[in-house]
């Protein structure tokens, strides 16, 4: 089983488990859809913007696409209310989601563009927190010196503004660094320094994180026990915020324990769960490592098959990410697997691949310190010759002699001098040549990303208007039904007393009927013209309020008078069905409501119980005052209302009804008393069993409001 310590890139993971964030991100999926649900509320512009900020902050360890998404969202609202700060802090967000999913070069422009215009605008937290994430690019990108030089100049920043958070980072940061170098107990110092000023701080997330680097270096000098330990602790705290990233982490560090402690089963468990969490949140580059510590463990376990799909699920990975390191530890446990199972030939493939890849990595190393060491040696020679031309100037007897031999080391000085920068400048086209694709990529990134953003926007227009005019139809629908209803109600109610009128002429006129018949005839006649001329009252009345709305006119007055004004209008109707119609409302009950409205609301009710009722039956007014409230009732012992009746009777799709001697009731008057009520601030209603009688009751103010 291969040494784990050769695997330092496990200490830029940690990075990537928190990419620097001054504002560490609590991101449970509970969080990021209260959050959602709140943004869909209306609120004012400053209020969004905070709102989208804990958003795209909270997406980092469920959704980076998403994280970028909102990123962007909030940076064009934080230009239009001018809040440079936050438009720096958006361009950070963005280079962190990128981060997240291991492109690295992308992920630089952004922080890039973030620091600049956080130096415009005097920004210096902000600009702090880009230079550090700019330290996480660059040692991604496998440059720790420039890594550590921007590590320490936000620490720097972070301390000025006694900003302990930022600087608790830092200090991780600086310690993977010195991890990556095998410096594990300067690493290890670090980290405790940052743990302890998570701890005051009670930093869940910030401990978890630190706790995680500490059981790594445990990890690399091999002590499984105390790394076990660690990883737990940290596994816990992620667990509890839901922290996708940080869970996969913790996870991986408990496989590579367990499998440096041959438990190969239970680092496959933790292993697998960590691959799974890495696969959600789409980062290739600890995909892939995890890839490569599953293969170790089937290797351990003497599975050589399954060790050789994961190392090539790993290689192939790496190769797409371009992370050569990676793949190179892929094809060292492919070299492994394929040598214990007996495949020699592909053993010494991967073998040979192994050996290519390695030296292109010493080559780019090479390369890199070659340039370093001859741009020193054409320095230190330079001021060689400038010595040397000092000391031409004070021996003027030898000045021929020694001009022929400096003449030599000039032109051979400077044939390096052109070599090397010669040698600078391809370095410098092909880096432009480069910057130039990925601002191109970035460019037409943006542009997709407008382009579907804007997208979105149209199908939620259209879904909304589709719904509107959904509700359009339905409503139209509804008043059309009623219309109809309406319609069919008058023209049955007048064309029946016509018809009769005119049947009953048509009778008279042939001589088929005799006067005292014709007298009952008219008798008849005359009533269904009156329940008529009611009808045609209460729908003028109305109409008129559904077309000019009904203007209300309170005054104090007293019921009783009205109930009895009403009962003598009605007395040839009551006479005629030999009705006991009494009045038991006390003189002194008043209210506070339109007298013309209640007195046609009583003129309905009692016309309703006049129908309804048989001959020589009761009907009963009563009235009185509760609290503030005046509630009128009429009382008959007719035929009582059915429930199904009830449900119905004051609304228009309500069938016709008749009287007990013939008489029509549309139920229009109860709608329109229901109205009136309503704009007198009242309620009506009414109780009633079918064969006992019904008792209809309305409540009005008592007094003025």
């Amino acid at each position: 089983m291969p040494d784990l310590l050769s695997t330092n890139r496990l200490a830029k993971l940690v990075l990537l488990a928190l990419l620097l964030s001054a504002k560490l991100s609590v991101a449970q999926i509970t969080k990021v859809n209260e959050l959602q649900a709140r943004l869909k509320q209306t609120m004012p512009d400053t209020a969004r913007l905070s709102l989208l900020v804990k958003l795209a902050s909270a997406y980092s360890s469920v959704d980076p696409q998403k994280k970028f998404y909102y990123a962007n969202v909030y940076k064009t609202l934080a230009q239009k209310l001018n809040n440079q700060e936050l438009v720096a802090d958006a361009y950070v967000q963005m280079g962190i989601s990128y981060g997240i999913r291991s492109k690295i070069d992308s992920a630089l422009y952004y922080f890039n563009l973030g620091y600049d215009h956080a130096q415009k605008y005097e920004c210096k937290l902000t600009a702090a927190r880009a230079m550090a994430n700019i330290g996480f690019a660059y040692n991604r990108l496998g440059d720790p010196r420039e890594a550590i030089n921007n590590y320490f100049k936000a620490l720097a920043i972070y301390k000025e503004k006694k900003y302990p958070l930022g600087a608790n980072q830092c200090y991780t940061n600086i310690g993977s660094i010195y991890y990556d170098m095998d410096r594990t107990d300067i690493a290890r110092t670090y980290f405790n320094q940052a743990l302890s000023g998570y701890i005051i701080s009670k930093n869940e997330m910030g401990i978890a994180s630190a706790v995680y680097s500490v059981g790594n270096c445990y990890l690399a000098e091999h002590k499984n026990e105390e790394a076990i330990v660690h990883f737990n602790r940290s596994l816990a705290i992620r667990q509890k915020l839901g922290d996708l990233n940080g869970i996969g982490l913790a996870r991986m560090g408990l496989g590579r324990a367990f499998t440096q402690q041959m438990k190969y089963t239970d680092a496959l468990t933790n292993l697998d769960s960590a691959l799974a969490n890495m696969r959600v949140l789409g980062d290739k580059y600890i995909e892939a490592n995890v890839l490569n510590s599953i293969a170790d463990a089937y290797n351990g376990s003497k599975q050589y098959d399954k060790a050789i799909d994961n190392a090539l699920q790993a290689l192939v990975l790496a190769r797409t990410i371009k992370a050569k390191g990676v793949a190179n530890e892929a094809m060292e446990k492919l070299v492994i697997s394929y040598k214990n199972k007996g495949d020699l030939k592909n053993a010494l493939e991967y073998q040979t691949q192994y050996v290519l890849t390695k030296d292109s990595l010493q080559e780019e190393k090479t390369l890199k310190d070659i340039t370093l060491i001859e741009m020193s040696r054409v320095r230190s020679e330079n001021a060689g010759l400038e010595k040397s031309n000092q000391d031409i100037s004070a021996q003027n007897s030898d000045y021929l002699v020694r001009l022929n031999k400096y003449t030599a080391v000039i032109i051979a000085t400077s044939v390096i001098l052109l070599s090397a920068i010669l040698f600078l400048w391809i370095l410098y086209r092909r880096n432009k040549s480069k910057q130039a694709t990925n601002r191109l990529l970035v460019k037409q990134k943006e542009e997709i990303a407008a382009i579907n953003q804007e997208l979105a926007m149209l199908n939620k227009e259209i879904n909304a208007q589709m719904e509107l005019s959904t509700a359009q139809n339905i409503e139209l629908e509804r008043l059309n039904n009623v219309k109809n209803k309406f319609f069919s109600i008058i023209s049955h109610d007048l064309r029946s007393p016509l018809s009769t009128l005119q049947n009953l002429l048509g009778i008279y006129r042939e001589g088929d009927i005799g006067e005292k018949e014709l007298g009952e005839l008219l008798v008849r006649l005359e009533d269904t013209i009156l329940t008529t001329g009611e009808f045609l009252d209460n729908l003028l009345e109305w109409s008129k309020n559904q077309l000019d709305g009904m203007q209300v006119n309170p005054v104090k007055f007293d019921i009783s008078n009205s109930i009895n004004q009403n009962i003598n209008l009605f007395k040839s109707n009551i006479a005629l069905k030999q009705l006991m119609v009494s009045n038991l409302a006390p003189a002194d009950v008043m209210a506070y409501a339109d007298r013309d409205m209640i007195n046609l609301i009583i003129r309905n009710l009692l016309s309703n119980s006049i129908k309804f009722c048989n001959v020589g039956d009761k009907i009963t007014f009563n009235a009185a005052v509760k609290g503030n409230r005046t509630i009128v009732t009429i009382t008959d012992n007719g035929p009582g209302i059915s429930a199904e009746e009830g449900e119905k009777l004051f609304n228009l799709g309500h069938i016709l009804s008749t009287g007990t001697q013939g008489e029509k009731g549309n139920h229009l008057g109860l709608i329109l008393c229901k109205d009136m009520v309503n704009q007198n601030k009242g309620e009506i209603g009414f109780e009633s069993k079918v064969g006992e009688g019904t008792t209809f009751w309305f409540e009005l103010p008592a007094d003025k409001i």
